[in-house]
């Protein structure tokens, strides 16, 4: 009787567990970032020695460009000059980056090249 009564409880803990497991990959899923920019150029030259030096920013903290152009609205106003999209692997490298020494010192070149609307926003999770 003991042994059925240890056996019964050994069953309902391995579907309990197996029943958790799709919960706990859930949370630990990953969720990219994104900072996305409206930007308006008002110093071509300035902005061109700007974006040369942002690539060697971005890669240490797991950063890439995924978008760069003027855009072709559908719906709504449309923005005010060209839109950028920077991917990250998550919201904390988003930050990291722009907070980075390394980006900080470009963001007064920017600023002085074009009028910018820039945001960081959290992804789904992949």
């Amino acid at each position: 009787m003991q042994s059925a009564k240890v056996l019964v409880a050994f069953l309902a803990g391995i579907a309990f567990g197996g029943g958790a497991i799709p919960a706990l990959v859930a949370q630990t899923a990953k969720h990219p970032a994104y900072v996305v920019a409206e930007v308006h150029i008002n110093d071509p030259a300035g902005f061109t020695n700007y974006v040369k030096q942002v690539p060697a920013t971005l890669a240490a903290y797991h950063g890439k460009t995924l978008v760069r152009g003027l855009p072709d609205p559908r719906e709504g106003a449309a923005p005010a000059g060209q839109i950028v999209i920077l991917a990250f692997d998550s919201l904390q490298d988003a930050n990291h980056w722009y907070g980075s020494p390394e980006y900080s010192k470009l963001i007064p070149l920017r600023q002085a090249a074009a009028s910018t609307r820039l945001y960081i926003v959290d992804g789904v999770a992949q």
